[in-house]
């Protein structure tokens, strides 16, 4: 298992070529990876076709007897979250890398970015329910805080529910924000409904942690498996050609059901795989954000 790194390593490491690649990426156009948390009252106008009516003042319209909306600029400030996976599915690691590991740097990436914008970022740890909660401040002590909290938390063994925290979450998260959630989605059953429910109240991204072994098993002979959540251990004969290929066919479902979960709750998705470089993986994460905020709302 890899022997996780001080706070100040992860930083050193991502520091310098690559922060400066992704804001390189990011310059001129803060709102299009990161949007406001929320809107400014500016002007009243009249009602135009394709106008949200959720805008609309009533006040103003039974005064004039014209249909008014008001019309709002969005704030540049954006207080970010982080819903992190603390689980002991999170330590497992078929390479040099964890997915505890990829967790950190991608949480200590997208925190510097923001917080070099001004930005504040908050932490929500959990395992079996949201165990920790590290309210949102800006600044570089922020980010260390985050990642210490990340290297040194070990939750108690037991099935995740990622329902609860998503649930959790939605209590504690008061103002509209973005929120990372950054876990491997192993988790006890019927976490669909309350991600669906949070992204309705904030801007969602699901940051899905992934290791190559989870989803294609080699022939490697007679192995000893253990679930990391429940101790439990099974054999298996890896050396069956058609266990690997029922293997892959349930990760293959299992793959499309999560992708299926992620649109039907509305929110944006990006996978992080051990074997990922997180500086590429993060800059296709913006592009997409990029493309989605740009894109003309249809008629």
């Amino acid at each position: 298992m890899s022997v996780p790194q001080p706070p100040e390593a992860v930083l050193h490491r991502l520091d310098l070529k690559v922060a400066r690649r992704l804001e390189g990426l990011l310059q001129g156009d803060h709102r299009s990876a990161f949007r406001g948390q929320g809107l400014d009252f500016a002007d009243l106008r009249e009602y135009q076709y394709h106008d949200d009516v959720r805008h609309i003042d009533w006040n103003v319209t039974a005064r004039l007897q014209i249909p008014h909306v008001r019309e709002y600029l969005e704030e540049r400030e954006i207080t970010a979250w982080f819903l992190l996976d603390m689980s002991p599915s999170i330590d497992f690691e078929s390479v040099s890398v964890s997915k505890r590991m990829v967790l950190a740097e991608f949480t200590a990436l997208i925190c510097r970015l923001l917080n070099g914008r001004g930005n504040r970022t908050g932490a929500l740890l959990f395992g079996q329910r949201v165990e920790r909660v590290i309210p949102a401040r800006g600044g570089r002590q922020q980010l260390l805080h985050i990642l210490d909290a990340v290297t040194h938390h070990r939750p108690q063994r037991g099935t995740t529910d990622l329902k609860q925290a998503l649930s959790d979450a939605g209590r504690l998260i008061r103002r509209r924000s973005l929120v990372f959630v950054v876990s491997d989605f192993i988790s006890a059953p019927g976490w669909e409904k309350p991600l669906g429910m949070l992204a309705g109240r904030h801007d969602v991204v699901a940051v899905r942690l992934a290791d190559p072994l989870e989803q294609r098993l080699p022939d490697l002979g007679l192995l000893t498996f253990q679930d990391s959540e429940t101790g439990q251990q099974v054999f298996v004969d890896t050396h069956d050609k058609g266990f690997r290929s029922r293997f892959a066919a349930l990760a293959d479902a299992n793959e499309e059901r999560l992708h299926g979960a992620f649109q039907n709750a509305g929110v944006d998705a990006i996978e992080l795989s051990t074997e990922d470089d997180i500086t590429d993986a993060v800059m296709r994460f913006a592009e997409m954000r990029k493309r989605r905020f740009a894109a003309p709302v249809p008629g």
